[in-house]
Protein backbone atom coordinates (compact mmCIF):
# COMPACT_ATOMS: atom_id res chain seq x y z
CA UNK A 1 0.00 0.00 0.00
CA UNK A 2 1.32 3.43 -0.87
CA UNK A 3 1.73 5.80 2.05
CA UNK A 4 -0.06 8.58 0.24
CA UNK A 5 -2.89 10.81 1.25
CA UNK A 6 -5.44 9.11 -1.01
CA UNK A 7 -5.36 5.77 0.78
CA UNK A 8 -6.73 7.31 3.96
CA UNK A 9 -8.95 10.09 2.69
CA UNK A 10 -10.73 8.49 -0.27
CA UNK A 11 -12.06 5.27 1.30
CA UNK A 12 -12.46 3.47 4.60
CA UNK A 13 -9.59 1.13 5.33
CA UNK A 14 -9.98 -2.34 6.75
CA UNK A 15 -8.17 -3.21 9.97
CA UNK A 16 -5.39 -5.05 8.16
CA UNK A 17 -4.89 -2.07 5.84
CA UNK A 18 -4.67 0.29 8.82
CA UNK A 19 -1.83 -1.75 10.31
CA UNK A 20 -0.06 -2.00 6.96
CA UNK A 21 -0.30 1.76 6.57
CA UNK A 22 1.21 2.33 10.01
CA UNK A 23 3.97 -0.21 9.38
CA UNK A 24 4.78 1.46 6.07
CA UNK A 25 5.08 4.87 7.71
CA UNK A 26 7.31 3.47 10.43
CA UNK A 27 9.58 1.96 7.77
CA UNK A 28 9.70 5.04 5.56
CA UNK A 29 9.86 7.67 8.31
CA UNK A 30 11.63 5.81 11.09
CA UNK A 31 13.10 9.03 12.47
CA UNK A 32 9.61 10.45 13.11
CA UNK A 33 7.25 7.60 13.94
CA UNK A 34 7.40 4.26 15.72
CA UNK A 35 4.96 1.60 16.84
CA UNK A 36 4.55 2.61 20.48
CA UNK A 37 2.56 -0.40 21.66
CA UNK A 38 0.87 -3.53 20.40
CA UNK A 39 -2.08 -5.33 21.95
CA UNK A 40 -4.43 -8.10 20.89
CA UNK A 41 -8.22 -7.85 20.62
CA UNK A 42 -10.60 -10.57 21.78
CA UNK A 43 -10.70 -12.09 18.28
CA UNK A 44 -6.94 -11.94 17.92
CA UNK A 45 -6.42 -8.76 15.89
CA UNK A 46 -3.36 -6.66 16.59
CA UNK A 47 -4.11 -3.19 17.93
CA UNK A 48 -1.29 -0.80 17.09
CA UNK A 49 -0.55 2.53 18.69
CA UNK A 50 2.06 4.90 17.26
CA UNK A 51 4.27 7.59 18.72
CA UNK A 52 5.21 10.61 16.62
CA UNK A 53 8.11 12.79 17.76
CA UNK A 54 10.60 15.20 16.16
CA UNK A 55 13.39 12.67 16.66
CA UNK A 56 12.32 9.11 17.46
CA UNK A 57 15.84 7.70 17.47
CA UNK A 58 16.92 10.09 20.17
CA UNK A 59 14.97 8.75 23.13
CA UNK A 60 14.43 12.14 24.67
CA UNK A 61 13.22 12.24 28.20
CA UNK A 62 10.84 14.76 29.68
CA UNK A 63 8.56 15.03 26.64
CA UNK A 64 4.92 15.77 27.37
CA UNK A 65 2.32 13.85 25.42
CA UNK A 66 -0.94 14.17 23.52
CA UNK A 67 -2.97 10.94 23.34
CA UNK A 68 -5.66 10.44 20.69
CA UNK A 69 -7.84 7.40 20.11
CA UNK A 70 -10.49 6.55 17.53
CA UNK A 71 -12.79 3.69 16.67
CA UNK A 72 -13.85 3.06 20.26
CA UNK A 73 -17.35 2.60 18.84
CA UNK A 74 -17.33 0.17 15.95
CA UNK A 75 -19.79 1.99 13.70
CA UNK A 76 -17.97 5.32 13.82
CA UNK A 77 -15.82 4.60 10.77
CA UNK A 78 -15.06 8.25 10.04
CA UNK A 79 -13.14 8.59 13.32
CA UNK A 80 -10.59 6.03 12.14
CA UNK A 81 -10.08 8.00 8.93
CA UNK A 82 -9.56 11.22 10.89
CA UNK A 83 -7.02 9.60 13.22
CA UNK A 84 -5.05 8.26 10.26
CA UNK A 85 -5.18 11.68 8.63
CA UNK A 86 -3.74 13.25 11.79
CA UNK A 87 -0.89 10.73 11.69
CA UNK A 88 -0.27 11.44 8.02
CA UNK A 89 -0.18 15.21 8.56
CA UNK A 90 2.26 14.99 11.47
CA UNK A 91 4.60 12.55 9.71
CA UNK A 92 4.50 13.49 6.04
CA UNK A 93 3.90 17.22 6.48
CA UNK A 94 6.02 17.76 9.55
CA UNK A 95 7.64 20.90 8.16
CA UNK A 96 4.25 22.63 8.05
CA UNK A 97 3.15 21.20 11.38
CA UNK A 98 6.45 21.48 13.26
CA UNK A 99 4.92 23.77 15.90
CA UNK A 100 2.60 20.96 16.94
CA UNK A 101 5.59 18.74 17.74
CA UNK A 102 7.54 21.42 19.54
CA UNK A 103 6.11 20.75 22.98
CA UNK A 104 4.42 17.37 22.66
CA UNK A 105 4.91 13.85 21.44
CA UNK A 106 1.74 12.48 19.86
CA UNK A 107 0.54 9.02 20.84
CA UNK A 108 -2.25 7.87 18.48
CA UNK A 109 -4.39 4.74 18.65
CA UNK A 110 -6.35 4.90 15.36
CA UNK A 111 -8.51 1.79 15.81
CA UNK A 112 -9.26 0.89 19.42
CA UNK A 113 -12.00 -1.69 18.73
CA UNK A 114 -10.98 -3.60 15.58
CA UNK A 115 -13.27 -6.61 16.14
CA UNK A 116 -16.37 -4.44 16.30
CA UNK A 117 -15.15 -2.30 13.41
CA UNK A 118 -14.66 -5.29 11.12
CA UNK A 119 -18.05 -6.70 12.13
CA UNK A 120 -19.67 -3.34 11.42
CA UNK A 121 -18.01 -3.19 8.01
CA UNK A 122 -19.02 -6.75 7.04
CA UNK A 123 -22.32 -7.53 8.77
CA UNK A 124 -24.07 -4.74 10.68
CA UNK A 125 -23.22 -1.12 9.93
CA UNK A 126 -24.78 0.06 13.19
CA UNK A 127 -22.81 -2.26 15.49
CA UNK A 128 -21.27 -0.29 18.37
CA UNK A 129 -19.66 -2.71 20.82
CA UNK A 130 -16.85 -5.22 21.09
CA UNK A 131 -17.39 -8.82 19.94
CA UNK A 132 -16.75 -10.87 23.07
CA UNK A 133 -19.58 -13.39 23.73
CA UNK A 134 -21.44 -12.83 27.01
CA UNK A 135 -22.60 -16.08 28.53
CA UNK A 136 -24.76 -18.70 26.89
CA UNK A 137 -27.69 -16.59 25.71
CA UNK A 138 -26.14 -15.38 22.44
CA UNK A 139 -25.47 -11.87 23.67
CA UNK A 140 -22.27 -10.34 22.33
CA UNK A 141 -20.25 -7.28 23.10
CA UNK A 142 -19.66 -4.44 25.54
CA UNK A 143 -19.73 -0.69 24.97
CA UNK A 144 -16.11 0.27 25.53
CA UNK A 145 -17.13 3.79 26.52
CA UNK A 146 -19.06 2.44 29.51
CA UNK A 147 -16.32 0.02 30.60
CA UNK A 148 -13.76 2.21 32.42
CA UNK A 149 -13.51 2.17 36.20
CA UNK A 150 -14.85 5.62 36.93
CA UNK A 151 -18.37 5.82 38.38
CA UNK A 152 -18.92 2.54 36.59
CA UNK A 153 -22.59 1.54 36.49
CA UNK A 154 -24.17 5.01 36.49
CA UNK A 155 -26.71 5.10 33.68
CA UNK A 156 -26.41 1.34 33.31
CA UNK A 157 -28.04 -0.22 30.29
CA UNK A 158 -29.59 -3.65 30.30
CA UNK A 159 -27.65 -6.77 29.44
CA UNK A 160 -27.27 -7.20 25.66
CA UNK A 161 -28.10 -3.58 24.86
CA UNK A 162 -25.89 -1.46 22.60
CA UNK A 163 -24.82 0.48 25.71
CA UNK A 164 -24.05 -2.51 27.93
CA UNK A 165 -21.28 -1.66 30.44
CA UNK A 166 -19.83 -5.17 30.82
CA UNK A 167 -19.75 -7.43 33.84
CA UNK A 168 -17.06 -5.32 35.51
CA UNK A 169 -14.74 -2.41 34.70
CA UNK A 170 -12.09 -3.29 32.15
CA UNK A 171 -13.77 -6.56 31.25
CA UNK A 172 -12.66 -5.94 27.64
CA UNK A 173 -9.17 -6.48 26.29
CA UNK A 174 -9.62 -3.31 24.22
CA UNK A 175 -10.23 -1.05 27.23
CA UNK A 176 -7.45 -2.78 29.15
CA UNK A 177 -5.14 -1.80 26.30
CA UNK A 178 -6.05 1.89 26.61
CA UNK A 179 -5.64 1.72 30.39
CA UNK A 180 -2.16 0.26 29.90
CA UNK A 181 -1.24 3.07 27.52
CA UNK A 182 -2.36 5.68 30.04
CA UNK A 183 -0.31 4.02 32.75
CA UNK A 184 2.73 3.86 30.51
CA UNK A 185 2.45 7.59 29.79
CA UNK A 186 2.24 8.67 33.43
CA UNK A 187 2.78 11.45 34.36
CA UNK A 188 3.43 13.12 31.00
CA UNK A 189 0.07 12.92 29.25
CA UNK A 190 -1.43 16.40 29.21
CA UNK A 191 -4.20 16.04 26.62
CA UNK A 192 -6.43 13.08 25.83
CA UNK A 193 -8.76 13.36 22.84
CA UNK A 194 -11.24 10.62 21.98
CA UNK A 195 -12.71 10.87 18.48
CA UNK A 196 -16.40 10.07 18.06
CA UNK A 197 -19.11 10.93 15.56
CA UNK A 198 -21.29 12.64 14.60
CA UNK A 199 -22.85 15.31 16.88
CA UNK A 200 -20.75 18.40 16.01
CA UNK A 201 -19.56 18.93 19.56
CA UNK A 202 -16.40 19.10 21.66
CA UNK A 203 -17.06 17.89 25.18
CA UNK A 204 -15.15 17.74 28.43
CA UNK A 205 -15.75 15.93 31.76
CA UNK A 206 -17.82 14.92 33.42
CA UNK A 207 -20.16 12.44 31.79
CA UNK A 208 -21.21 10.79 35.05
CA UNK A 209 -22.11 13.99 36.91
CA UNK A 210 -23.18 17.59 36.40
CA UNK A 211 -20.38 18.56 38.78
CA UNK A 212 -17.67 20.17 36.68
CA UNK A 213 -13.94 19.58 37.22
CA UNK A 214 -12.06 22.41 38.87
CA UNK A 215 -10.30 23.32 35.62
CA UNK A 216 -13.41 23.24 33.44
CA UNK A 217 -12.92 26.80 32.20
CA UNK A 218 -9.49 25.94 30.84
CA UNK A 219 -10.88 22.79 29.23
CA UNK A 220 -13.69 24.85 27.74
CA UNK A 221 -11.13 27.28 26.31
CA UNK A 222 -9.34 24.42 24.56
CA UNK A 223 -12.61 23.03 23.19
CA UNK A 224 -13.72 26.49 22.06
CA UNK A 225 -10.43 27.08 20.27
CA UNK A 226 -11.11 24.00 18.17
CA UNK A 227 -14.70 25.00 17.48
CA UNK A 228 -13.69 28.54 16.52
CA UNK A 229 -11.01 27.33 14.12
CA UNK A 230 -13.45 25.04 12.33
CA UNK A 231 -16.02 27.83 12.08
CA UNK A 232 -13.46 30.21 10.59
CA UNK A 233 -12.44 27.57 8.09
CA UNK A 234 -15.82 26.47 6.77
CA UNK A 235 -18.65 28.07 8.76
CA UNK A 236 -19.47 24.84 10.60
CA UNK A 237 -20.65 25.36 14.19
CA UNK A 238 -19.51 23.00 16.91
CA UNK A 239 -21.04 23.14 20.39
CA UNK A 240 -18.81 23.02 23.46
CA UNK A 241 -19.69 21.95 26.98
CA UNK A 242 -19.58 19.19 29.55
CA UNK A 243 -20.55 15.71 28.43
CA UNK A 244 -23.38 15.32 30.96
CA UNK A 245 -24.99 18.63 30.05
CA UNK A 246 -24.77 17.80 26.36
CA UNK A 247 -26.14 14.27 26.76
CA UNK A 248 -28.86 15.41 29.22
CA UNK A 249 -28.14 12.26 31.24
CA UNK A 250 -25.33 10.98 33.42
CA UNK A 251 -23.37 7.92 32.34
CA UNK A 252 -20.46 6.21 34.04
CA UNK A 253 -17.45 4.39 32.72
CA UNK A 254 -16.43 6.86 30.01
CA UNK A 255 -12.87 7.19 28.78
CA UNK A 256 -12.67 10.97 29.28
CA UNK A 257 -13.77 10.73 32.91
CA UNK A 258 -11.29 7.91 33.48
CA UNK A 259 -8.50 9.96 31.89
CA UNK A 260 -9.29 13.07 33.91
CA UNK A 261 -10.37 11.69 37.30
CA UNK A 262 -8.25 8.54 37.57
CA UNK A 263 -5.19 9.16 35.39
CA UNK A 264 -5.13 12.88 36.24
CA UNK A 265 -4.82 14.04 32.64
CA UNK A 266 -5.65 17.76 32.91
CA UNK A 267 -7.39 18.01 29.54
CA UNK A 268 -9.65 15.15 28.43
CA UNK A 269 -12.04 15.85 25.58
CA UNK A 270 -14.38 14.09 23.19
CA UNK A 271 -14.59 15.43 19.66
CA UNK A 272 -17.89 14.46 18.07
CA UNK A 273 -16.89 14.83 14.44
CA UNK A 274 -19.42 16.56 12.22
CA UNK A 275 -20.62 14.16 9.54
CA UNK A 276 -23.85 12.91 8.08
CA UNK A 277 -24.04 9.68 9.99
CA UNK A 278 -21.39 7.36 11.39
CA UNK A 279 -20.03 6.41 7.97
CA UNK A 280 -20.49 9.31 5.54
CA UNK A 281 -20.05 8.83 1.82
CA UNK A 282 -16.44 8.20 0.91
CA UNK A 283 -16.27 11.26 -1.31
CA UNK A 284 -16.71 13.35 1.87
CA UNK A 285 -13.91 11.73 3.88
CA UNK A 286 -11.19 14.15 2.75
CA UNK A 287 -13.25 17.24 3.61
CA UNK A 288 -14.25 15.91 7.03
CA UNK A 289 -10.67 14.94 7.82
CA UNK A 290 -9.39 18.39 6.91
CA UNK A 291 -12.09 20.14 8.97
CA UNK A 292 -11.41 17.93 11.97
CA UNK A 293 -7.65 18.38 11.70
CA UNK A 294 -8.14 22.15 11.71
CA UNK A 295 -9.93 21.88 15.05
CA UNK A 296 -7.42 19.44 16.54
CA UNK A 297 -4.49 21.68 15.62
CA UNK A 298 -6.16 24.67 17.22
CA UNK A 299 -6.87 22.76 20.43
CA UNK A 300 -3.27 21.64 20.78
CA UNK A 301 -1.99 25.17 20.14
CA UNK A 302 -4.37 26.49 22.79
CA UNK A 303 -3.22 23.75 25.13
CA UNK A 304 0.36 24.92 24.76
CA UNK A 305 -0.48 28.33 26.22
CA UNK A 306 -2.78 27.09 28.99
CA UNK A 307 -1.58 27.96 32.50
CA UNK A 308 -2.38 24.40 33.61
CA UNK A 309 0.05 22.70 31.22
CA UNK A 310 3.50 22.88 32.71
CA UNK A 311 6.50 22.37 30.48
CA UNK A 312 8.74 21.72 33.49
CA UNK A 313 10.80 18.66 32.69
CA UNK A 314 9.68 15.49 34.40
CA UNK A 315 11.69 12.36 35.13
CA UNK A 316 10.09 9.89 32.78
CA UNK A 317 9.78 9.72 29.03
CA UNK A 318 6.69 8.90 27.00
Amino acid sequence: MQNDRSCISERYLWHEEVNKYLAGLAQSYGNKIEIFSRAISYEGREIQTVRISPDIQRKREKRLCVLIDAGIHAREWITVSVALYVIQQLVERDAINSRLLRNFDWIILPLLNPDGYEYSREHNKMWRKTRRPLGANRCVGVDCNRNFNVSWGIGTSRFCSLLYRGERPFSEQETQNLRNIFQRLRPNCRFYLSLHSYAKAILYPRAYSRTLPHNWKHQHDVAQAGADAIFRMCGLKYRCGSASSFLKISVGGSSIDYAHDIEKVPFALVMEIASKGFHPAEQNIARICEESWTGIKAMVMQLAVSPIVSFTRSKTAC
